[in-house]
């Protein structure tokens, strides 16, 4: 297996061993402290990159100004792949790992909780002189112990899902009025700082088993039990500028969310891929640009098309086929839709890759494992 890389590289991002403003095109990785054929999940932030192998060890490059590696390094930038130090997470192998702007975070395989970088809005959960950047893994002990399930990351807030159901929310997520009747939405408090709490209302009708954060906005996949238990329910929190925050009631249940800045995608049960929200730059793929659709549209893709998975950059998407293909939309002022050209594109445009089992994307790049390309 090979990994290949593009987009933004202003910060060593792509892990090509040097810096540039942008690479048009797919370039294949020399080296890294990881291997191909392992690598379990890729995820980028606003200038840097984590990979998580299936040994549980995480791997990081990029940008490291407030400390987002998590190697406990002042260096500003690491262009190459190194491995985060086990002992940071107490020898305990990784299951999941986040990026925000500049923010990381993972979990381990007994659902603790570790989070490295920005604290400037106290979104690592703690509120207290010499924490503005942490720049090594720092476990985060939740209200009452619960174990942490999932994590995701905003532009100045880190949301977290426990076992139980629960979302807390650290740093700065602006609620609008009203809130959405489903959930019970409370203030708390962990390492001084203000947390929000946030659960359904009746557990024994609505369950959130799922949570994805945008810039400002977060979504919850919702496992409906007052309707037979499906998950065609998808609620939302925080800016609503450009129709992001709109939740839906899905004809069908919904499998993955992903979510960009300003906008999101569901993937349905039904392997059809519904976007809204900003399409200033096409990223929503629907084959024309506007300020924005309050309103789900079909992903445009040839109906043979199977979607494995659907990756959101900041203004961006990305789609990897069941058969192992690549397609890209959206901003490409850096590259980041690897088809040699800084066009934005509004429909979802094939990049010429080898076969590809896995990918990623971060702010304005993206990653793929792909086979070996034949000679």
């Amino acid at each position: 297996m090979e990994v290949y890389a593009w987009g933004a590289n202003s910060h060593g991002q792509l892990g090509l061993g040097y810096e540039s403003e942008l690479c048009s095109s797919p370039q294949r990785l020399p080296k890294g402290s990881f291997l191909p054929q392992l690598v379990r999940s890729i995820r980028g932030g606003g200038g840097h990159v984590l990979v998580l192998d299936s040994n549980g060890r995480v791997h990081a490059c990029g940008w490291n100004n407030r400390g987002q590696l998590g190697l406990n390094s002042t260096e500003l930038c690491h262009c190459e792949f190194q491995m985060v130090p086990t002992e940071f997470f107490e020898e305990v192998p990784i299951e999941s790992i986040s990026c925000g702007w500049d923010i990381s975070g993972a979990i381990t395989v007994n659902k603790r909780l570790y989070v490295w970088g920005s604290n400037a809005f106290q979104q690592l959960g703690i509120c207290q002189r010499g924490f503005m950047a942490v720049r090594r893994p720092m476990p985060v002990r939740l209200p009452r112990d619960e174990h942490a399930l999932r994590i995701s990351f905003g532009l100045r807030h880190c949301a977290v899902l426990t076992e139980d159901n629960k979302i807390y929310v650290f740093g700065r997520l602006r609620i609008m009025d009203p809130s959405p009747i489903e959930l019970a939405i409370t203030s708390t408090s962990l390492n001084r700082a203000e947390v929000l709490k946030i659960q359904a209302h009746n557990p024994k009708e609505l369950r959130i088993i799922s949570l994805s954060s945008g810039q400002h906005h977060l979504l919850l996949k919702c496992l409906d039990l007052a309707y037979g238990g499906g998950t065609k329910r998808v609620v939302a929190l925080g800016d609503n500028k450009f129709g992001q925050c709109n939740a839906f009631l899905f004809e069908n249940d919904v499998r993955k969310l992903a979510v960009g800045w300003t906008h999101n995608a569901a993937v349905l049960k039904t392997n059809e891929i519904l976007l809204w929200g900003r399409n200033c730059y096409g990223q929503l793929g629907v084959g024309q640009f506007s300020e924005q659709q309050a309103l789900p549209t079909q992903l445009k893709i040839a109906e043979d098309k199977k979607p494995a998975a659907v990756h959101l950059g900041a203004e961006h998407g990305l789609l990897r086929t069941t058969t192992g293909e690549i397609y890209t939309w959206g901003w490409n002022e850096h590259g980041n839709c690897g088809n040699d050209s800084t066009e934005n594109l509004c429909s979802p445009t094939l990049v010429k890759l080898p076969n590809c089992k896995l990918a990623g994307t971060g702010a304005g790049f993206c990653y793929a494992v792909c086979e070996p390309q034949n000679e």
